[in-house]
């Protein structure tokens, strides 16, 4: 789960503890997530995303990145977050070409928060909820930011958000 501030992430830590009814074991993590965020205007916005994702999946997968793309604000945000440097800075360098650098970087200074946990797949379904409903009202009221891993048993649900202070 990620999010802006502590304080949001332990609020999306409870939701998800309430809505898996406490079937969620936190992981400890020994690294810190890099991040860069970037604006560009909802046109750009659109190469990113790619047809049907394609884009934006490919580019994941090749980088070992997670790429999130707010395309509710103006300009909207695209935020690209790896365990390491090097690889965050391969996928800034896609986005700058499939963007052809329409892309502007946003300082980034608040200190990022990450919690792990594992939970059942049967758990999981709860914290995804129906149409994904659940894990987006998490994020929302929380704004944090919830990455679900379904391959593995357990399950890995990844909260981040930003230290409050």
């Amino acid at each position: 789960i990620t999010g802006e501030k502590k304080g949001h992430v332990d609020e999306a830590v409870g939701a998800l503890k309430k809505v898996t009814q406490g079937a969620v074991r936190r992981i400890p993590i020994s690294r810190e997530p890099v991040e860069e965020v970037f604006e560009c205007s909802k046109a750009s916005v659109t190469l990113v995303i790619g047809a049907n994702g394609e884009t934006h999946t490919k580019i994941e997968r090749d980088t070992r990145t997670k790429i999130d793309v707010d395309q509710e604000s103006e300009p909207c945000i695209v935020r690209i977050t790896g365990e390491k440097k090097g690889h965050v800075d391969e996928a800034v360098g896609a986005l700058k070409k499939v963007t052809q650098g329409a892309v502007r970087r946003i300082p980034i200074s608040r200190e990022p928060v990450e919690e792990v946990f594992e939970c059942s797949k049967a758990s999981v379904t709860l914290v995804i909820g129906a149409n994904g409903e659940t894990h987006t009202k998490i994020e929302r009221d929380t704004r944090t930011k919830i990455d679900v891993d379904q391959e593995s048993e357990p399950c890995i649900v990844r909260i981040t958000g930003e230290k409050k202070g």
